[in-house]
């Protein structure tokens, strides 16, 4: 696993995502509302096979609600946790049940079905422990949800250093399917899937994001956008960006006492054939 070197406190990454959200970057990407919103609506579609659309759920790193706010129209009891108060204001005038702060604030006996962290893990300071509240937070049965950039994509092979994930003041982690399985498995997750993800993209919005994350594909693409009729520039495309997605379960208790009698008795019966 990729990460960077040294890395900053966790009060150092509340302040910078709170003044990004309140002046910068995530203020343009929150403003762009629609695309959120396919985004959310996308995710929703790509897991409803594979999660059930039922029970409590909790949106890690909800920005200001826009996940929460699309899966609760399925009827389900969501909630949503962000660092930034600034999102997490603006989340609540829209009428969203929404806290600052991690997973470890929220309440020691509050579990849920299902846990989603979309564009999350690669900016926690500690991956595995991330992963280890968030099976603490699930129910027996319960899901969890994360999306990551992709390491070991072609992507990023192909641009090599210039990857446009590679963000040194955000990203501190990076993960291929490999890594990134191993890491619920080590915190005793059952992993269901691990695969590619797609993002709803505009012309426009690309070239809002590597304008802040990479300036030489913003000045190419820059100076291509004259040549794109308008209607294309706006017109949404799901595209596979370069992230995956993981979706792994938190055994019950019943299933995981099955399995290790089940492995003690195949042990014991093959002790015994060695006997004879």
């Amino acid at each position: 696993m990729q990460m960077q070197s040294p890395l900053p406190t966790l009060q150092q990454l509340a302040d910078y995502y709170e003044s990004s959200f309140a002046n910068g970057m995530y203020q343009d990407f929150a403003a762009a509302d629609l695309l959120k919103r396919m985004t959310a609506q996308q995710r929703i579609k790509e897991i409803s096979n594979s999660v059930p659309l039922e029970g409590k759920w909790l949106d890690v790193g909800c920005a200001n609600g826009v996940f929460v706010q699309e899966i609760a129209k399925t009827g389900l009891d969501a909630q949503g946790i962000e660092l930034s108060q600034n999102a997490v204001s603006i989340g609540k005038e829209n009428g969203l049940n929404l806290h600052v702060g991690t997973v470890d604030d929220l309440p020691s006996d509050e579990t849920f079905n299902c846990i989603t962290a979309f564009d999350v893990l690669e900016h926690v300071l500690e991956p595995l422990d991330f992963v280890g509240s968030i099976h603490k937070r699930l129910e027996e049965g319960g899901r969890v949800v994360m999306t990551v950039p992709n390491c070991g994509g072609i992507v990023r092979r192909l641009m090599g250093k210039r990857w446009y994930f590679y963000i040194p003041e955000e990203h501190l982690h990076y993960f291929n399917r490999k890594n990134l399985a191993g890491l619920f498995e080590k915190q005793g997750f059952e992993v269901l899937s691990v695969g590619a993800t797609y993002k709803p993209m505009t012309y426009d919005y690309a070239l809002l994001q590597f304008a802040e994350f990479n300036p030489l594909i913003h000045k190419v693409m820059k100076a291509f956008s004259y040549l794109v009729p308008s209607s294309l520039r706006t017109r949404p495309i799901p595209l596979p960006i370069g992230e995956l997605r993981i979706i792994a379960q938190k055994p019950d208790s019943g299933q995981v006492q099955s399995t290790s009698e089940h492995q003690s008795q195949n042990g014991a019966n093959r002790a015994q054939h060695a006997m004879h």
